[in-house]
């Protein structure tokens, strides 16, 4: 008979590993592996949230797993959050294949045992072909299901055979491009190599973020320049390794100028973040690196790179796919529910007008976003 032991320790939770990793393998999940997601608690977790990691057990064995946390919302709402908020995606409840039925009942029996009550269950940034928020929500009258966003995510399909295979069959353009590009790297004295020595990768872990705050200063604001970061990475690459935390640099006379990050599990390698040097912009040096590691996932036998939300330029001259991640969650019906739907309210009419609109012919679609972006220039 499965039961659930509720983890609110960082150190019972790390004791947890071994177990908690198989099932982030099995379902190919490299941002859900206890190496990440726990590195982030102790360095990012919000202010007075409180660790809430749900682990389904049968018989001694681990079936499902659900690293959730607690914190307060809007107005001191009551939020049960993915650990990895707002620095991950492709997160998701774990659980063995065949189990889902028991996992549910399990996870809705936690739900009601959090003190104090939830007021949301975020699922966000999970892939749109998740069942985890509906099968959650079905046949049961507190939870009310809600979507405030959907998001292409590119992939790319990693196939059998010598990894320059790839690129062979790419456009003539492309292949053109960057074979010159590797060339143009090579008459500089520049090289892609993946880190895999400890200490140089704690180094490349820091070049990527002065890469990175380079790039962003005086632009906009980025989660990779906050508090936390540099010791979330040197702490997640310490636990997974260059195995399964892989750092690829493209470096001109041992200087790196564009350093990117990838994780990996159970076939699937997550493009996650990076910075590059401007003043080496002519090189294309992101995608080189993305090129260097996704050749490498083929050789490793791996099935697919994931390039993460959204359809920059660079991503798209690799893409073959679209795995979309969504943002939604579920609503608990309790004294709080009206307040909560509110507040919500704004982003759920958002999601659903921008649906609406893509349903429309495609003349009377482009129409209408042109009457919008011109709105907007306007105001």
């Amino acid at each position: 008979m499965p039961e659930i032991d509720l983890i609110h320790d960082l150190n019972a939770a790390r004791a947890l590993a071994p177990q908690w990793d198989a099932l982030a393998v099995e379902r190919a999940l490299p941002l859900c592996a206890p190496g990440w997601m726990l590195a982030w608690w102790q360095h990012k977790a919000p202010p007075d949230s409180e660790l809430w990691v749900v682990m389904v057990r049968d018989g001694g064995r681990v079936i499902g797993l659900a690293p959730w946390f607690a914190g307060r919302g809007p107005g001191g709402r009551v939020d049960v959050r993915f650990l990895g908020a707002e620095l991950s995606d492709r997160v998701d409840v774990l659980c063995m294949p065949g189990r889902e039925r028991e996992v549910r009942e399990q996870l809705l029996g936690a739900l009601a045992r959090m003190r104090p009550r939830p007021d949301l269950v975020a699922f966000e940034a999970v892939s749109a072909s998740s069942r985890w928020a509906d099968e959650l929500a079905r046949g049961n009258p507190r939870l009310a299901r809600y979507r405030n966003s959907l998001l292409p995510a590119p992939s790319v399909a990693l196939p059998s055979g010598a990894p320059e295979q790839w690129l062979a069959g790419r456009s003539s353009n492309f292949r053109g491009q960057m074979r010159r590009m590797r060339r143009r790297l090579e008459q500089r004295g520049g090289r892609v190599r993946q880190i895999v020595d400890a200490d140089e990768m704690h180094t490349a872990i820091d070049a990527l973020l002065a890469l990175h705050a380079a790039r962003w200063d005086g632009r906009a604001e980025s989660h990779l320049t906050g508090p936390g970061i540099r010791e979330l990475l040197h702490d997640a690459a310490a636990a997974l390794g260059p195995d399964r935390l892989r750092l690829w640099a493209a470096e001109i006379d041992g200087e790196p100028i564009s350093v990117q990050l990838f994780l990996a599990a159970g076939g699937q390698v997550k493009y996650w973040n990076g910075g590059w040097m401007e003043r080496h912009a002519d090189l294309k040096p992101t995608m080189l690196t993305i090129l260097a590691a996704l050749e490498d996932g083929i050789a490793r036998g791996e099935r697919s790179l994931d390039l993460g939300a959204g359809t920059h330029a660079y991503k798209m001259r690799f893409a073959d796919g679209d795995e979309p991640l969504t943002w939604g969650g579920l609503i608990v019906r309790n004294r709080r529910w009206p307040r909560t739907r509110a507040e919500l309210a704004p982003r759920v009419l958002r999601h659903r007008a921008k649906q609406a609109v893509q349903a429309l012919p495609a003349p009377v679609g482009e129409r209408l976003r042109a009457a919008v972006k011109a709105r907007r220039v306007d105001e």
